[in-house]
């Protein structure tokens, strides 16, 4: 009714302006419509189906198809409006009728795309959250979801799959700069002198200390021997 109040104020003031111009009595005074033909003429304008349609075709326009917007309401309808889907939501007695309507394709599709973006960023969110991330490794590191995760990646389409994603992740300027750093760390590592001279060294050093044990061995069954 708030939708159509200007509405119906606009056609009110278009009868009054009519009923103003509206013909002569028969004594030839310029007499005009009393309130209550105006008011019996609202009445049956507003009643016809040309100005319902009028109506409906205005509400749509400014609302959408639905014909409620949450913009139309007042902050307190909103609140019950929400507390209300809410009550629904988290309801035992709705689980089998939200799965039921869950399971339709049109309203799954159109449900999708509508949290579509609000889903994007909260998966953001809580891949930056230190528990979540916690949580999600030791899931990771499951027997069973390496077992399902081994065998996805054996099918044809999972490859197809991981090759597209790879493809976009390549084409993205964030993960082009962070494959550089990576790449310029071991370029790094690979010519700096120093990295290479300690992991000689350790290897020689691994090599004389098994060295020393072996010829320790040899001297010692060489005594037993001589004995």
């Amino acid at each position: 009714m708030r939708q159509r109040a200007p509405w119906i104020l606009a056609l009110f003031g278009i009868v009054i302006s009519l009923s103003g111009c509206g013909p002569e009595t028969s004594s030839g005074g310029g007499e005009q419509m009393s309130y209550k033909d105006v008011k019996s003429m609202v009445i049956d304008i507003l009643g016809s189906s040309e100005a319902q349609e009028a109506l409906q075709k205005a509400s749509t326009a400014k609302y959408g198809a639905s014909g409620l917007h949450m913009q139309s309401l007042t902050p307190q309808d909103q609140e019950e409006v929400r507390t209300a889907v809410k009550d629904v939501l988290t309801s035992p007695e709705y689980d089998k009728i939200l799965q039921g309507i869950m399971t339709d394709t049109k309203f799954a599709g159109e449900f999708a795309k509508a949290v579509s973006k609000d889903n994007k960023q909260l998966q953001k969110d809580l891949l930056k959250d230190p528990a979540y991330q916690k949580e999600l490794t030791n899931i990771l590191k499951g027997k069973e979801m390496q077992t399902v995760m081994f065998e996805a990646m054996k099918s044809t389409e999972y490859r197809t799959q991981m090759m597209s994603a790879v493809q976009e992740a390549v084409q993205n300027p964030i993960f082009k700069l962070e494959l550089m750093k990576i790449l310029q760390d071991v370029v790094k590592q690979e010519l700096n002198p120093q990295t290479k001279d300690q992991a000689k060294k350790g290897g020689d050093s691994g090599g004389e200390g098994g060295g020393d044990s072996g010829g320790g061995g040899e001297g010692g069954e060489g005594g037993e021997g001589g004995g």
